[in-house]
């Protein structure tokens, strides 16, 4: 039986400044990007820098993605990690929205990826619950943090019963 090894892989999404009238303006929009855009853009830029071998070396799996933070989580191939983050920095936009991938930690477990997402979900939170307090809003941070780690615990567990999954051994009569 043949266990496949993957990393994981915690990135940001960084949206990129837009130039109008010849000004750099930082959009504050709605950046609505889904788990499937993302897999997406990754699989065609592979395609582009790699062609047909690229393509052809295992696939990308977007584990979890916090649209607020913007932080998500994806699963890949061990042997092709290389190959997988250099094909990150060269994309420019998924779908027509102009952004950039910041690769923030690698990992060969779920659960030290899991740690990091937490890690850095608290700091986004916690500076938006400053930020806000400036203003003299009300912001809950600690509800937003554990919602995320009861999120990131469902992504151990999966992890997990794939592993029981595969290992159970197949009869065949």
């Amino acid at each position: 039986m043949v266990r496949f090894k993957n990393r994981w892989v915690l990135f940001q999404i960084v949206q990129d400044p837009v130039l109008e009238n010849g000004k750099v303006i930082y959009p504050r929009t709605g950046f609505e990007v889904t788990d499937n855009m993302i897999s997406n853009a990754i699989f065609q830029a592979i395609e582009v820098n790699y062609g047909l071998f690229g393509k052809g070396q295992g696939s990308v799996t977007v584990k979890w993605y916090n649209s607020t933070t913007r932080i998500g989580i994806l699963r890949i191939p061990r042997d092709f990690t290389d190959m997988y983050l250099s094909t990150m920095f060269f994309i420019k936009q998924i779908a027509t929205l102009p952004c950039s991938f910041s690769i923030l930690h690698v990992s060969g477990t779920v659960i030290f990826i899991q740690q990091a997402a937490i890690d850095w979900d608290r700091k986004f939170y916690l500076k938006e619950q400053q930020d806000a307090e400036k203003k003299g809003d009300i912001y809950n941070a600690i509800d937003k943090i554990e919602e995320s780690k009861k999120t990131l615990a469902v992504l151990s567990q999966e992890d997990v019963q794939l592993r029981v999954d595969t290992m159970r051994p197949i009869f065949r009569d």
